[in-house]
């Protein structure tokens, strides 16, 4: 099959209006390894648009000259609901207006349980053929999602084309960040060559986040069969969120590096012929998300920041500060910011004016922060 687009349409969710999916097809369908990539299920996190269409850019050639060894299935805009989420000018594209509100990369339906009982009696002594086995079983229970309103149409059709891919890399980014990764933990060192590639030195090892995010949809089910079938059921889907900087970090320089980097990726994976050196890794590191310290902002006011992006910062060190406007006495109206881990300081909300408790500020830790509840580990 040669380089195909496909429009999926999704429910209408008002008279006269309609919204599309599309996703981009290289390789022959089947074909494996099968890799799929999306960007702006955050719908307000645009860097991953120019990046995957560069990359599709370079993909395009690759077919062209036959270079296509496995599947690689791109939808370059994952939420066009919340794109259309237009506020006089400001697009609010974490969260849905419509369908019961809530974050757009949260509660995605988890299937593990029910693939499991589709497989009860039916796992076999050869891994390969129980992979297949449990791909159809959840291509029958996705069939079974509704799609009844717009969002359960987007979220049915994500799933349908990302649930039986060998790896799936959904791009997203922060306020102001480095470059980041949130990571399973069983794929931390499987995952290296991609952070490596990225210049990437800070992975968040995530094990239950109980997010029910995207990425974490797709690797659920694996998860969910392997605590009872162990080896007999290889991982069939390793899944990771790559955080591309900052909101604001959009450039044709850093699109054409990061597309280049993943497309040194499908060729380190062998899904695209062709030759790559061996990926630099030494610089990766991965910090558990349970010692990522959450830095809130102890009043309303003005943040300003003494530690910039990328920087190590230590237990009890101030990174910034937030000014009170309020105060009558302004020389005493400027409220620290303390960090409670050892680490990296390597994100941050990208708004000076901030609201008391609001999360504001993430420092990668090693050691694990009593006040961060494992399966609660994301506020928002």
């Amino acid at each position: 099959m040669s380089y195909q687009i496909y429009s999926h349409v999704l429910p209408s969710a008002s008279p006269g209006t309609q919204r599309v999916l599309k996703a981009h097809h290289f390789g022959e369908a089947g074909a494996r390894p099968k890799v799929y990539l999306q960007a702006g299920l955050h719908a307000d996190e645009w860097p991953g648009f120019l990046v995957l269409n560069k990359l599709i850019a370079r993909l395009k050639k690759a077919e062209q000259a036959g270079l296509i060894k496995g599947e690689v299935i791109i939808v370059p805009v994952a939420n066009p609901i919340g794109l259309a989420q237009n506020f006089h000018g400001y697009i609010p594209g974490r969260f849905a207006f419509s369908d019961g509100g809530g974050n757009f990369n949260r509660n995605w339906p988890r299937l593990g349980e029910k693939v499991e009982k589709r497989i009860k009696g039916d796992v076999a002594a050869e891994t390969e053929a129980n992979v297949s086995i449990v791909r159809q079983a959840i291509r029958e229970e996705l069939a079974l999602l509704p799609e009844m309103t717009e969002l359960q149409g987007m979220k049915k059709t994500l799933l349908a084309l990302s649930m039986d891919a060998d790896e799936v890399i959904d791009l997203h980014c922060s306020g102001e960040a480095c470059m980041h990764a949130y990571v399973p933990q069983e794929f931390e060192d499987y995952f290296k060559p991609l952070l490596g590639l990225l210049n990437s030195t800070v992975g968040l090892s995530e094990l239950e986040t109980g997010a029910a995010s995207f990425d974490e949809t797709n690797v659920s089910v694996w998860r969910s069969l392997k605590a009872h079938y162990a080896h007999l059921i290889p991982w069939g889907c390793r899944s990771l969120t790559l955080e591309l900087r900052g909101e604001n970090d959009i450039s044709h320089e850093f699109a054409d590096q990061d597309a280049q980097a993943l497309y040194d990726y499908l060729i380190y994976r062998d899904i695209v012929q062709g030759v790559v050196a061996e990926p630099d890794v030494s610089a990766v590191n991965y910090y558990p998300l349970d010692a990522m310290d959450l830095v809130k902002a102890p009043c309303a006011g003005i943040v300003c920041y003494h530690k910039a992006i990328g920087e190590s910062v230590e237990a009890g060190e101030v990174i910034g500060e937030v000014v009170n406007l309020l105060d009558d006495d302004v020389e005493a109206s400027h409220y620290p910011l303390v960090s409670r881990a050892n680490g990296v300081f390597f994100a941050r909300v990208q708004r000076r004016l901030v609201m008391c408790g609001e999360s504001i500020a993430k420092i990668a830790g090693k050691e694990h922060l009593a006040h961060r509840e494992i399966g609660h580990l994301f506020e928002d």
